[in-house]
């Protein structure tokens, strides 16, 4: 199949959300309580596409998102050596369970990575997940402290 990758729009915040709980339970959380799904909606719907908030998708066969992944960005202050860029934090990575081991996690997360550069974003970090660990570190991505948080400096 043919897989095309395309940013994020708020009308897709639905979606966003619904693949944002499926990437939880596969973490093993407690998302029993939905309290946050609405106001989750709303930050998506809000923010995609600002200067704060990135994200790029793949569609689903028939309808919906098969596979995403986003990034906050955040200015950053200048600094001694630094003029002050901006750096952003990536999350809702997720694929549909429907459409998994297909590659559109890579697909998503190289896109968002190529999005993150061309916007002069110089550093990235996000958690990853054991199963996720061997992507990012081929997009770049190196543990920080031995745990589960890894960062990318643009070079």
């Amino acid at each position: 199949m043919n897989w095309t990758v395309r940013p994020a729009v708020p009308a897709d915040a639905e979606e966003l959300t619904r693949l944002r709980v499926v990437m939880f339970e596969a973490m093993g959380r407690d998302i029993s309580n939905t309290d946050w799904e609405r106001p989750c909606v709303d930050v998506f719907r809000r923010d995609l596409g600002g200067p704060g908030l990135v994200a790029t998708v793949v569609d689903a066969p028939g309808g919906g998102l098969a596979s995403c992944a986003a990034a906050f960005i955040r200015p950053d202050m200048p600094r001694p050596g630094d003029l002050g860029t901006a750096s952003a934090h990536v999350h809702n990575v997720c694929t549909d369970p429907a459409w998994r081991r297909r590659g559109l996690a890579r697909l998503v997360v190289e896109a968002l990575v190529d999005q993150l550069d061309a916007l002069g974003v110089t550093k990235s970090d996000l958690h990853a997940t054991e199963e996720g660990r061997g992507l990012y570190e081929s997009l770049g991505y190196k543990p920080r402290d031995g745990g589960v948080e890894m960062v990318r400096h643009l070079s």
